[in-house]
């Protein structure tokens, strides 16, 4: 069952990757959204494969098969699903840099301090870091909602539109991911590994082929941001 799950992973992300590459090659402007998006359900598909060919996972002194290559797809996808809505938010991404970075540095310490949590098989070790990670992730949130939020204001009303829905969804999928974690294997095991496998694949569907989607299909926006639309970005800084 669980391989047949993160085979399904696999699919899920292969055929998001095509068709978003898809999208590029036909895209006029804000290229960059589509080959980022690419790059997030490319890596995320690379994951799913390692994972279902049993190359993504190990086994821990307790017993427990512990799926390490979900982790370095989180480090490595996270950050780029921050950056499609950053720069989706900021008229001026250029003279933000230190917001971007700020957000992309909490979303490492949290991922990182995830995986310590997740492989530690001491139950005081797995909570610290666990607090820890959660804290970073409470940080996340907390930038993307004020400072992302009200860039995205000063923008037109069709990208603060879509950069709303997306945020939304990236707010609620991402909390869940800790639930998922303290019900799952590494947590108080009240599901087995395939129940966790299933969460995990439904949330990642949702937080990277979902948010792609639901981006690229806004050609308006993305001209908008990029300067190709008719409502192209303020020249002020948000």
């Amino acid at each position: 069952m669980e391989t047949f799950l993160l085979v399904v992973g696999t699919l899920g992300m292969g055929l998001g990757t095509a068709y978003f590459a898809y999208l590029g090659t036909q895209s006029t402007g804000g290229s960059y959204f589509y080959w980022i998006t690419a790059l997030i359900t490319g890596f995320a598909f690379v994951s799913y494969l390692a994972m279902a060919s049993g190359a993504g996972s190990t086994i821990l002194d307790d017993g427990r098969e512990f799926y390490f290559f979900r982790y370095i797809d989180w480090l490595i996808t996270t950050p780029l699903l921050l950056l499609d809505l950053a720069l989706l938010a900021l008229a001026n991404p250029g003279r933000n840099t230190g917001l971007i970075a700020g957000l992309i540095g909490l979303d490492v310490v949290m991922i990182l301090t995830g995986l310590v949590a997740g492989s530690s098989t001491s139950t005081f070790v797995t909570t610290v870091f666990f607090i820890i990670s959660t804290a970073a992730l409470v940080g996340v949130l907390y930038l993307l909602y004020t400072r992302l939020f009200a860039a995205a204001r000063a923008q037109s009303p069709n990208v603060a539109g879509i950069f709303s829905t997306l945020a939304i969804l990236t707010i609620v999928l991402w909390s869940l991911y800790p639930v998922v974690f303290l019900l799952g294997t590494e947590g108080f095991r009240a599901v087995g590994q395939g129940g966790e496998i299933f969460l995990y694949l439904i949330l990642d569907l949702l937080a990277k082929v979902g948010f792609g989607f639901l981006l690229l299909s806004n050609r308006q926006a993305i001209g908008e941001v990029s300067g190709g639309g008719q409502s192209a970005r303020p020249s002020r800084v948000s």
